[in-house]
């Protein structure tokens, strides 16, 4: 099992930072690179609506609708599939909720539905850091 230990990421006005990685995210011929957060709270993964578009997702082409609740009940999302590089693992392709919300307001989030079906997450807070760790073969 190959595992892989972060800083936490200060971010005022949290006082001990966040568990933030910086990801890959491609989809067909399109990429970028974004600090997501990894949060065991979130249901599921979770991309923002201009992440969206720069990964040429086509919002009125979506047909597989997503209900949102938590922070977002009156968001509208739709589920695509996207491949995530964390170095040093594997490429990996997950399903994100893609949201008509801007990430001026929301962050990539790495959550439950399916992030965490894939990765071993510790988080060690009063230490700065959490490790994740791959799924044995």
């Amino acid at each position: 099992m190959n595992t892989q230990r972060f800083s936490y990421t200060p971010m005022p006005p949290f006082s001990g930072g966040m568990p933030v990685v910086h990801v890959e995210l491609a989809h067909g011929s399109s990429s970028l690179t974004t600090p997501a957060l990894t949060d065991s709270g979130a249901a599921m993964n979770l991309l923002p609506f201009e992440c969206g578009e720069q990964l040429g997702f086509i919002w009125e082409e979506q047909r597989l609708s997503l209900p949102m609740g938590g922070l977002l009940p009156d968001a509208k999302a739709f589920a695509v599939p996207v491949t995530l590089t964390l170095e040093p693992f594997p490429p990996i392709e997950l399903a994100f909720a893609w949201v008509d919300v801007s990430q001026a307001k929301i962050r990539v989030l790495l959550g439950q539905i399916n992030f965490f079906q894939h990765f071993k997450v510790t988080f060690t807070a009063y230490e700065q850091h959490f490790e994740i760790s791959s799924r044995p073969a």
